[in-house]
């Protein structure tokens, strides 16, 4: 081992009766895995009587729950209130971790506090395909990623396929997460893991990335993370805004938050104006069009894309 480096696998489950074994079943026999927290959020499927079966097999493995259905971000902190090994780490409940991921990680561990690796994707309709990775073939590696970086990196471009570093899994040094009094932002459901990965930053950790090494994220049509309610926008956009009060930060740390919390409020804008004109608020209409100048443009290329979809495509298929 890497100076008896162990590692506590954080999994956040709900209603993943199809997943969660193969997600625990990669991760509990390695042997740089001292244990395995899985935090069921009170699912409604067989997710919990399955885990349950698990934990009598493997003595890793602990089970909690939460009292109400809460979140990724209250599942993730009870299991953080029960980690003891040196190092942590998330594994969502759909995903899977391939055989000797975690020794690639700690090769790279002296003198870090976040170790994480581009990660593979896999599409759960489409066998063919097989892996493709997040960050593509430009990226080079091993890097080591700034605030400013990571920040850029999240804010969505086009033509870009969601490169965003705030996707990555990393290895967290737990003494980093003690020392500053961290933990996940219970009042998010979107990007958690983003707010968490900038708190440490801002406090000094060191990031390195690496090459894709063993992290499978399996892209589901259904999953969380694609369903985004105008609530989990504003409370991501309003991160961004806490974010940027802090004095620590440079001149340039804080425009980019700033200009992520912007490509997140044309988003919320955007469904500020289609409810509104659905339910013929017109004031509301007004007020989101006039929210600012980058909100009214994403506002006029969506109803351009929508009078495609609804008017020339249906004449042309006629």
């Amino acid at each position: 081992m890497f100076n008896n480096d162990t590692i506590a696998v954080i999994i956040a489950a709900y209603n993943a009766e199809k997943t969660i074994i193969k997600a625990v079943e990669s991760v509990v026999e390695d042997e740089f895995v001292s244990q395995v927290i899985v935090v069921d959020d009170c699912s409604t499927d067989n997710t919990m009587q399955l885990i349950s079966s698990l934990q009598k097999q493997y003595s890793k493995i602990s089970v909690f729950t939460t009292e109400l259905n809460s979140g990724p971000a209250k599942a993730r902190n009870i299991a953080l209130s029960n980690c003891i090994s040196k190092w942590i780490t998330v594994l969502d409940s759909d995903d899977y971790i391939e055989r000797g991921r975690f020794e690639k990680l700690l090769a790279y561990s002296e003198g870090q506090d976040l170790i994480a690796d581009d990660k593979f994707r896999i599409n759960e309709n489409d066998s063919t395909t097989g892996k493709t990775t997040m960050l593509g073939d430009t990226q080079k590696f091993p890097v080591t990623i700034s605030l400013s970086d990571f920040i850029e990196s999240n804010i969505t471009k086009k033509g870009e396929f969601r490169k965003e570093l705030g996707f990555i899994k990393p290895l967290i040094r737990r003494q980093f997460i003690i020392d500053h009094n961290l933990k996940y932002q219970e009042n998010m459901r979107l990007g958690e893991d983003y707010e968490l990965y900038c708190r440490c930053l801002i406090h000094g950790a060191n990031l390195k990335l690496i090459e894709a090494s063993g992290y499978v994220a399996v892209v589901r049509q259904n999953s969380l993370s694609g369903r985004h309610t105008k609530k989990d926008l504003v409370q991501l956009r309003d991160c961004d805004y806490e974010l940027a009060k802090i004095e620590s930060l440079t001149p340039n740390e804080r425009k980019l938050l700033l200009r992520h919390a912007q490509s997140i409020n044309i988003k919320i804008q955007w469904i500020c104006f289609y409810s509104s004109i659905k339910n013929k608020h017109y004031k509301a209409t007004i007020k989101s069009i006039t929210n600012s100048l980058s909100a009214f443009i994403f506002i006029l290329k969506n109803l351009k894309a929508q009078f495609f979809i609804r008017v020339v495509r249906r004449r042309t298929n006629k």
